[in-house]
């Protein structure tokens, strides 16, 4: 028994022995299933400490917002946006001339008309980019400055735990996706989403953490124990999200449904209303007192067919965060074309940004794949202008992505074709679109974004790197506005 620890070191050194003599002659080995699989750094790599060379034109852009230490964790702002000149051009962001106007006039003729009276929303689509709220907030926080409104939006009844506020869901609800656990009637919600509560608690597979099923219908396990009298969601958040009303949207109800709201922080119920019984799709919308830590509880015999909530102040502009972790956006195609329709109008949904594409990237090799991609955001760009002719849509391209080994990244080589496809799609269907692959520096400038702490090579983006990307994008919206403006003003 005494030898046993001797033996074992001698095993493990042995084993390095191997694996050191083998990284050796790594590179001429003819075995391709080990070079897939297996990672080895060569001698030459091991020693190579030099510094490779930056992204110039990300650079560029960076150090406009970055202070001279990255500990620093402020993010200076390159313009103030109420100073944003009509004569200032997009470099990234093209917003193509239309029978009726340029691509994104009617989102800011309803920024002009409607933001005094009534809430114009945005709904914000996209992949785990944004999943959460990621990214998403800040475009709110920033619209909110700039043209008023408050609350956070929609707010779905099951998801994983967001970034801008905190949320509970009682364990019998079941979530339904365009991409996780189909749902066999495709009843999806405006979000590519439907959520249904059960008398006993629930199971699915999207639970579980980075599971990326997509092919089962309806899948979910009701574990039994103690049964649901109710289903609720609890939220609290912080004070800049101030609200005066709950909007349920919701449908396929057979029977009513009753809603309580409670004041989490005093426990008590503050108001009680009805979900009428409702064949295809409808929005109730519920006056409350802006009660920041609150529980919604909902209680029927058969649960309707929940498509989201949204806390909001009556008025401004109003940010939707619609994404699913996985998903490239092809799914959404899933939604019944009416039904859509009807969300829109009665969510007042002004602009629709679709922000996909990192999803597929790995996956693209050929001219014949870009193609195929092109046509498929093509239709569904179009799907949604059909659904509603008056709507603004925004197109945001890909952004650079890294593959790498044996101690090198660069970026996927078919990147530029890739958001060609996208721009061309989008130009085509008559929809605005921004380049974030050019703007974050092209080729390869997900290294130096990298370096920065700013994103990781996959094209996920820190919080910092999220506030730099809202940032542009909201600039580069708010060039097009006020070019809009100016024109309105110069015809009077």
């Amino acid at each position: 028994m005494r030898n046993k620890p001797f033996e074992v070191l001698i095993i493990i050194l042995i084993s390095e022995l191997l694996l050191v003599g083998y990284s050796f002659y790594y590179n001429s080995t003819g075995a391709a299933f080990i070079k897939e699989n297996v990672r080895f750094l060569s001698p030459d790599k091991l020693a190579d400490f030099s510094l490779k060379d930056a992204n110039k034109n990300a650079d560029s852009l960076l150090k406009n917002y970055l202070s001279n230490t990255l500990s620093d964790d402020k993010i200076i702002k390159r313009t103030n946006l109420s100073k944003i000149g009509p004569k200032k051009q997009n470099a990234f962001l093209v917003n193509p001339v239309t029978e009726n106007g340029s691509a994104l006039d009617n989102f800011f003729k309803s920024l002009l008309h409607q933001k005094d009276s009534t809430t114009v929303r945005i709904a914000h689509y996209g992949d785990s980019q944004l999943e959460g709220d990621r990214m998403s907030y800040i475009v709110r926080e920033k619209f909110h400055e700039k043209f008023g409104g408050s609350g956070i939006g929609y707010v779905p009844l099951k998801d994983l735990s967001p970034v801008s506020y905190v949320r509970k869901s009682s364990g019998n609800w079941a979530k339904y996706t365009v991409f996780h656990d189909r749902s066999s009637k495709n009843d999806y919600g405006i979000s590519g989403a439907v959520f249904r509560f059960s008398k006993f608690s629930v199971h699915q597979s999207d639970d579980a953490e980075n599971d990326t099923s997509s092919s089962k219908k309806d899948t979910h396990q009701i574990t039994g124990g103690k049964p649901f009298y109710n289903a609720s969601v609890s939220m609290k958040m912080g004070s800049q999200y101030a609200y005066n009303s709950v909007s349920i949207l919701y449908g396929h109800a057979t029977d009513k449904c009753i809603v309580n709201y409670y004041d989490n922080a005093s426990g008590e119920r503050v108001k009680t209303d009805t979900l009428a019984a409702c064949t295809k799709v409808c929005m109730h919308k519920t006056q409350l007192g802006g009660y920041l830590n609150v529980k919604v509880e909902f209680a029927a015999d058969n649960s309707p067919d929940f498509y989201g909530m949204y806390f909001d102040s009556g008025k401004g502009v109003q940010v939707d965060n619609y994404a699913i972790r996985g998903h490239s956006g092809d799914g959404l195609m899933m939604i019944n074309d009416d039904e859509l329709t009807q969300m829109l109008d009665l969510s007042n949904t002004k602009l629709v940004i679709f922000q996909y594409g990192a999803n597929v990237v790995p996956y693209i090799h050929s001219d014949e794949a870009c193609e195929w991609i092109s046509g498929i955001y093509y239709k569904l760009f179009m799907k949604f202008k059909k659904a509603k002719p008056d709507i603004s849509i925004l197109v945001i391209g890909a952004g650079d992505m890294a593959k790498g080994g044996e101690g090198s990244y660069s970026s996927y080589p078919w990147l530029p074709k890739i958001t060609e496809a996208q721009k061309r799609a989008a130009l085509k269907a008559g929809c605005a679109y921004w380049d974030l692959f050019n703007m974050m520096g092209g080729l390869n400038s997900i290294i130096t974004w990298t370096d920065k702490k700013l994103a990781v090579t996959n094209g996920h983006f820190s919080e910092k790197g999220q506030k730099i990307i809202a940032n542009e994008l909201v600039e580069a919206l708010m060039v097009e506005y006020n070019i809009y403006v100016h024109k309105q003003r110069m015809k009077k």
